[in-house]
Formats: C-alpha cells, sequence, structure tokens
C-alpha cells in the first residue's frame, strides 16, 4: 500500500462518523420509550415511532401523536502510533424523533414515524498530511416511514412502510488527497418495511420486521472516494421479537436485529480491496454484518407513573484489520444500558423520559492497520410528549 493510500482511507472514514452511531450508523432504538427499554420493540409498540421499528406496531398504539428529542454528548477519538487524538471539538447533538398515528376504522389505522441517523466528527486542528482546514465530517439522514397498518384478525396485524429519506453529506481538511472542500452533497432514496405482530395469548406477542436497503441516490461531490462511485445506501436489517406480560403490571420485551453492512459497497469493502477508490470494488470501510441483542422491562407503577429499564448488546463491526478506515468513525459501541419513566399528566397527555449510557468499546488495530485504535463511548437523554385522541 503506498503512502498516500492510508492517508485516503483515513479521510474517507470521517463519512461514517455520526455521534448517533451506536449500532453502525444507527441508534439502539427509535422512540423515547423504546430508547428507555434497550430499544427492545418489535413486539412491543408504545407510541407512532413504532412504524421506524415494526410497521405492524402502527395498528396497536391507536389515535396519538409523538414528538420528542434526544440530546446525546459522544466521546470518541483514536490512538494513533501510540499517541490519542481526541475526536470531541463537537461532541453535542440534538436528534429529533416525530409520529403520527390514526385509526380510519376497526382494522386499518394509517401514519407516519420519522426518525434521524447520523450527525458527525469534527477536530480542531488538520489531521493526518499537512492541509488547510482542520479536518471533519458530517453526514445526516432523515428517513420518514408513510405507513399502513392492517388487522387481520383479533391480535394479529401486518403493516408496509414506504421509507423515503434524505441525506447529506460534507467533508472537510482532506485537501492533501486533492480533493478541496466540497461542501454539502445530499442525496435521495427510498425502501420498503414490512412487518408482523401476533397474540399468542393475553401474555405473549410476537413480533417481526423486515426493512429493505434504503437505495440512496450517489454523491457526486465524492464518487472518486466513496466505492461504487458515491454509493452511501442505508443497509437492509429485519428481525424478530417477543413481549411477555407475567402480570398485568409488568412486561418484559426482547428483540434479535440483524444488519446487513456488508452488502453496502462504500461501508463492506475491505481496507485492502484491489480497485481504484470510487470504484465498485474500491476501499470501504470493511465493516461486518451485526447481530444486535436487546432486552428491556416495563413496569406500571401507578395509574399515571410508568418505569422501564433495558440493555442492548451489538456485535462488533469493526474488525480488527480494519481500523484505518475508521480513524474518523470509531463505530465501536456494544453495549448499552437504559432507563426511562412515562407520567401521564392527564388521560390524553404524557411526558417521556429515557437515559441511555453507551459503554466506552475499543478496537485494537493489527495487520495493515496495526497501531491505529479507535474508541467511542456516549451519553444520551430523550424526552418527548405524546398526546393519545
Amino acid at each position: 500500500m503506498n503512502l498516500l493510500k492510508p492517508a485516503v482511507l483515513m479521510t474517507l472514514a470521517g463519512l461514517a462518523a455520526p455521534a448517533l452511531a451506536t449500532n453502525g450508523t444507527m441508534p439502539h432504538g427509535y422512540g423515547i420509550k423504546a430508547q428507555g427499554m434497550g430499544g427492545a420493540s418489535i413486539a412491543l409498540p408504545q407510541d407512532a415511532i413504532a412504524a421506524a421499528n415494526n410497521p405492524a406496531g402502527m395498528a396497536i398504539v391507536g389515535n396519538r401523536l409523538d414528538a420528542g428529542l434526544t440530546w446525546l454528548k459522544a466521546d470518541r477519538g483514536a490512538t494513533i502510533g501510540g499517541t490519542y487524538l481526541s475526536a470531541n471539538d463537537k461532541d453535542n447533538y440534538f436528534i429529533p424523533d416525530f409520529g403520527y398515528n390514526r385509526v380510519i376504522d376497526d382494522r386499518l389505522s394509517a401514519g407516519i414515524s420519522v426518525i434521524g441517523n447520523g450527525v458527525g466528527t469534527r477536530y480542531s486542528h488538520p489531521v493526518g498530511p499537512p492541509t488547510n482546514s482542520n479536518a471533519g465530517s458530517e453526514l445526516m439522514q432523515v428517513v420518514l416511514s408513510p405507513t399502513l397498518a392492517y388487522k387481520i384478525s383479533p391480535g394479529q396485524a401486518i403493516g408496509v412502510s414506504l421509507n423515503v429519506a434524505y441525506q447529506r453529506l460534507d467533508i472537510r481538511g482532506v485537501e492533501h488527497v486533492g480533493l478541496a472542500n466540497q461542501g454539502f452533497e445530499h442525496a435521495f432514496g427510498y425502501g420498503l418495511a414490512l412487518g408482523w405482530s401476533g397474540k399468542l395469548s393475553d401474555q405473549v406477542t410476537l413480533g417481526a420486521s423486515y426493512v429493505s436497503k434504503t437505495h440512496m441516490g450517489k454523491l457526486d461531490k465524492y464518487r472518486s472516494l466513496l466505492a461504487g462511485g458515491g454509493e452511501f445506501d442505508i443497509p437492509e436489517h429485519f428481525g424478530i421479537g417477543i413481549a411477555y406480560m407475567p402480570t398485568p403490571t409488568v412486561t418484559l420485551a426482547a428483540d434479535a436485529l440483524r444488519v446487513s453492512w456488508s452488502d453496502i459497497r462504500s461501508i463492506g469493502n475491505s481496507l485492502t480491496s484491489a480497485g481504484a477508490f470510487g470504484a465498485d470494488n474500491g476501499p470501504g470501510f470493511g465493516w461486518k454484518d451485526q447481530n444486535v441483542f436487546r432486552v428491556g422491562i416495563n413496569v406500571a407503577a401507578s395509574d399515571t407513573l410508568e418505569l422501564r429499564a433495558g440493555y442492548s448488546h451489538g456485535s462488533q463491526i469493526i474488525p480488527s484489520g480494519e481500523t484505518t478506515l475508521n480513524y474518523l468513525a470509531p463505530v465501536t459501541p456494544q453495549k448499552h444500558l437504559s432507563a426511562g419513566l412515562t407520567w401521564r399528566l392527564d388521560k390524553q397527555v404524557e411526558m417521556n423520559l429515557a437515559y441511555t449510557r453507551t459503554f466506552d468499546s475499543m478496537v485494537v488495530g493489527s495487520g495493515a492497520s496495526l497501531g491505529i485504535d479507535p474508541r467511542h463511548s456516549q451519553h444520551l437523554l430523550g424526552a418527548s410528549v405524546g398526546w393519545t385522541y
């Protein structure tokens, strides 16, 4: 590998450095209530963000509107050649979500969930070979999911969402690879999500969801860097879940998910791929497919107060031989511990809170990535308001 190639690879990593990146470029759960249960939600819809977790859940949550905001404080960086470099020049981010659902008749519901992925990374100085500006990048993705959900029988529901996505990307401080600061590049895309929910008994509910790859338009300003000529799609993912009520006031939930990162060339191609930058077989981030397991508990402490807690664990997606590409994309977190509550102000209005600690995780580089060790941890505090009508 020549001297230029590692520099370009480290620059490319800035594209996948979202501060929301706890499971790759995705959070541990969508919606404040799901966040408080470690993300467990496929068989336990609790608000109008449900379509982002399982479209069938919109047939269950009833008439409601939810609006939330999560404050995220990120701590990330990497040890390079024995020296630790902090990537925390910007470490506070705010991520909104929104959901609306309406019951059309006894069987059909229609609604929309809106969620976000990604934010960015920023250094207070140039990184790598001498450049004219400070290093950094910003990646933002917003997904709108118009949804129809249908009760096919008592206790059984299916749902379908059209995922319409927008993303924007900016990279700074990469003049040393012949790319001046380009500013933001934008792209739109689309995908499909399917879901099912079914009650086996009064105590047990199962759920399953499938989300296709969201095919995004090419990021033309960065087509000479990203494999696939500027490809940066949102990956296919699917999962199953179970919810169990051992008592009328206690609900346990668990999910298992699979995220297909390797199917996206710019993300899954190896650091040492033989092709030129931007080619279909060009270098990528080298991420592996990911298995995610989530468990949570919800306790109705009173008529007005619910308490919840949860834990999520994702398999490591960055192999030790691929850490060079993740110099600016330390998407290393695996373990998340969360707690939350719902306080009902009256029959129609509720307040929700959730706190999540994403524990520090480091990947020690080896082989072609020897000496580059990225790490990342987070605090997340989310709040939302829900209205039923």
